[in-house]
């Protein structure tokens, strides 16, 4: 398995602890999952999250900070074969964020009620949770 799929993905923070996630019917199903997607050959990882959030969301970014960088082992759940090389950011979107494809679901979330398809994005949404307790102790 000497293949890598990389993918970028935005948490979009919103009101009251809530989080950005979209549900997409993919093969006959719904998943549950943070926006972004895969990087074409030609872009760097900002550009390809930029193109995938205004092609889910109608969205651009307005602010990026990279939040997460995958640091195990996962197998890609696109492509059998390969290893999945995930990167998070925290993103400000400029833009009111709209559902543009019809298989598509935006729903605002805290962590706790997120479910989450990806086991990467299971364990980003602990670190977020983690990030807000450290937040809130004295």
């Amino acid at each position: 398995m000497s293949r890598w799929v990389v993918r970028v993905y935005a948490l979009c923070q919103g009101a009251f602890g809530t989080w950005l996630v979209l549900e997409e019917y993919f093969r006959g199903g719904w998943i549950q999952k943070f926006p972004g997607g895969g990087v074409e050959p030609h872009e760097s990882l900002q550009e390809a999250l930029s193109r995938e959030l205004q092609e889910e969301l109608g969205a651009s970014i307005e602010q990026i900070q990279h939040f997460y960088t995958t640091e195990f082992f996962q197998r890609s759940y696109y492509h059998e074969n390969a290893r999945l090389l995930a990167i998070y950011y925290k993103v400000k979107l400029k833009d009111i964020p709209f559902v543009r494809m019809p298989r598509l679901r935006l729903l605002w979330l805290p962590p706790p009620f997120m479910q989450l398809t990806f086991p990467v994005d299971r364990f980003v949404c602990g670190l977020l949770m983690e990030e807000r307790q450290a937040h809130a102790e004295p």
